[in-house]
């Protein structure tokens, strides 16, 4: 495996490829069997929120990288959101467009649903054809869909779902049905024409709902949401952060309730977002105790996990580990005494008054390459008047 692109990401400060994250999730065993539940639990239809809290550079973004990767090794969509979407996140239709929008499978570039939208129809006019079914008939094609197994012909999307399987038979453009689809702005006397009367505007919340059913019926087996740096919100105005406070609530109510299928949350923030009583989610005492309180599946575990910094051991295997990745990635063998030397950097550099060894995942991981590159040049590389690596935002 070529790990040049995992390097160049970790000295530009940007965030790892997915690719290569579990060579660079090491010590977070407890966090990652967490997730792995999750995501075998989400599979089984149900949905469920799960929190990573803890403070810069601690590894929240890696791991929820790590649920990307599982996901797209299961087939599932992944929808990223970050603090670009959260000035309207309390809006019903803007959260959904948000999570539309951001929608990434792997090895498919740009947004999933138009290629999966395309193959359903195209699959489905086969059937159709071998049925003997006119394809290009609206009433015969909706008649048929709602006796297809795994198709809910009561959801918001049925009629939608015929019409672009008739309008894919009439070889005919299908951009209109996939604005409609993602929200953006559509004819709505057009739509009408071929009996869609449902529009996101009217209803953010069932055209969620309705999507993760239809999920089903494209046969995407689920999604997962991470909504990172929702700390952000905090910076929000008072009214416009409580009513976001107040979306954040509604998705663990309804998706306790059973509201949405096969739909994983994950959602990182710093532990001042969630205790500050001034302006995080301590301030709006409905989300707070629910959060604090609710499990969000059967297991009787918190919905929340706090991340805490690595023991001095727990570095030690991050930086070996990346050493023998350097080492394959350069053909670079710095000796015996090289694992030696980056550790007594490490305790230079980061331990505190009282003693104790702190740097944060993000810290050690940027010192060791940064370490590594120093030697590989045949430099020798700064040690005990160096100042902390500063925590970059997006890396982890």
């Amino acid at each position: 495996m070529d790990y040049h692109p995992m390097f160049e990401a970790i000295r530009a400060g940007a965030a790892v490829p997915v690719d290569y994250i579990k060579e660079i999730l090491t010590g977070r065993d407890k966090y990652q069997v967490e997730i792995e539940n999750d995501i075998d639990y989400i599979l089984t239809g149900r949905s469920k929120v799960r929190v990573f809290l803890g403070q810069y550079g601690l590894g929240k973004t890696t791991l929820a990288r790590y649920a990307e990767y599982l996901a797209r090794e299961k087939g599932m969509m992944i929808s990223s959101l970050a603090e670009k979407d959260y000035d309207t996140l309390h809006k019903q239709d803007e959260f959904f467009r948000s999570v539309m929008k951001n929608m990434s499978l792997v090895g498919i570039s740009g947004n999933p649903l138009k290629i999966f939208l395309g193959a359903w129809a195209e699959r489905i006019i086969e059937e159709l054809k071998d049925q003997e079914i006119p394809a290009e008939e609206i009433m015969p094609v909706k008649e048929y869909l709602s006796k297809r197994d795994h198709y809910d012909p009561g959801g918001m999307f049925s009629q939608f779902c015929a019409a672009y399987v008739v309008s894919t038979a009439k070889g005919e453009t299908t951009e209109e049905f996939y604005a409609y689809l993602v929200g953006d702005s559509v004819d709505k006397r057009s739509m009408k024409k071929r009996g869609i009367y449902h529009f996101l505007q009217d209803d953010g919340w069932n055209f969620l709902r309705s999507f993760t059913s239809l999920m089903d019926t494209l046969q995407v087996p689920g999604m997962v949401v991470i909504m990172d740096e929702l700390e952000s919100i905090m910076n929000r105005r008072r009214d416009v952060r409580e009513r976001t406070f107040n979306q954040l609530r509604e998705i663990i109510d309804r998706l306790s309730a059973g509201f949405l299928q096969r739909t994983y949350f994950l959602w990182l923030g710093t532990d001042v977002w969630f205790e500050n009583k001034n302006r995080g989610i301590a301030s709006y005492h409905a989300l707070y105790d629910r959060m604090k309180n609710i499990t969000g599946d059967d297991s009787g575990k918190s919905l929340i996990l706090s991340l805490k910094p690595l023991e001095l051991d727990g570095f030690k295997m991050l930086a070996r580990k990346l050493i023998k990745l350097y080492r394959e990635c350069y053909s670079f063998d710095g000796g015996k005494e090289i694992e030696e030397l980056l550790v007594k950097s490490l305790k230079q550099q980061y331990t505190g008054v009282d003693g104790k060894i702190r740097p944060t995942t993000r810290e050690v991981t940027k010192l060791t390459v940064e370490f590594l590159d120093s030697m590989r040049q045949g430099r020798k590389p700064e040690s005990s008047d160096k100042k902390p690596v500063k925590a970059v935002d997006e890396l982890w």
